[in-house]
């Protein structure tokens, strides 16, 4: 695993695994803790191409264990199926956008698209009904290529969390 520190950015990329060195990660995290003024730092998981149940385990302890406010930026897919099975997102960590796949019938071609909570996505307690129709960079209808009430249900479980604590 690769962890590039910008400011109060922390980047991940390669592989979350048991190969995943929690002093590397905690390290970075704590640079970038020392680099904000508020005690925020953004996680972008987004260059992380797999992770196994050994790498998530290393990076919930570390997180555990760190004193301040960890937000979650362009959200793989992955890490969204990981929020929605566990309690990864504690009174120190929130979500401020998310990856998801999006089908276009017209060319029968499919898009990874970022959604930001509180904006692209609204902070629902059910996602039922919930339909978002996109245009991709050619004008042609996205559609979701998931069930918004199970990729969305970590938002619903933590909506009151959420519509504290988003920023766009």
């Amino acid at each position: 695993m690769e962890v590039i520190v910008n400011k109060n950015t922390v980047e991940f990329s390669g592989l979350l695994n048991e190969d995943s060195a929690a002093q590397l990660i905690q390290n970075a995290l704590k640079e970038a803790l020392k680099n904000s003024s508020d005690n925020t730092v953004y996680v972008d998981f987004s260059k992380v191409k797999r992770a196994n149940s050994c790498g998530i385990l290393t990076l919930y302890k570390v997180l555990e264990f760190l004193t301040g406010k960890f937000v979650y930026v362009k959200v793989p897919r992955w890490l969204v199926e990981q929020f929605n099975i566990s309690d990864f997102l504690n009174e120190n960590c929130s979500v401020q956008s998310i990856e998801a796949n999006f089908y276009c019938p017209q060319n029968d071609t499919h898009e990874n698209v970022v959604l930001i909570l509180n904006k692209d996505i609204p902070i629902l307690e059910d996602y039922n009904d919930f339909k978002l129709v996109l245009k991709n960079k050619d004008g042609l209808d996205l559609e979701m290529d998931f069930e918004p009430s199970e990729y969305f249900y970590f938002i619903s479980a933590a909506a009151q969390k959420l519509r504290g604590s988003t920023t766009t």
